[in-house]
């Protein structure tokens, strides 16, 4: 029998993309989220420090591929 992977839940907006409050709620949803990846990550045995560290570095890299992918536009 195959293990199963917890899931992360997001839910999804429920302010529209002009809405300042999105804002708050983007940040509320993700932070959750992020934490839960992080707990389910040193759960399974990786350093807390090594999942921060490379969350950063994944982060960074999304953030520049996305940059080029707006410029490219």
């Amino acid at each position: 029998m195959e293990p199963t992977r917890p899931t992360i839940q997001i839910s999804a907006p429920q302010h529209a993309a002009n809405n300042p409050y999105r804002v708050v709620e983007r940040e509320e949803v993700l932070a959750e989220a992020f934490r839960e990846f992080v707990l389910t990550a040193v759960a399974a045995g990786w350093k807390e420090s090594e999942v921060a560290l490379t969350l950063a570095d994944i982060a960074d890299e999304y953030v520049m591929a996305l940059a080029r992918r707006v410029a490219a536009n």
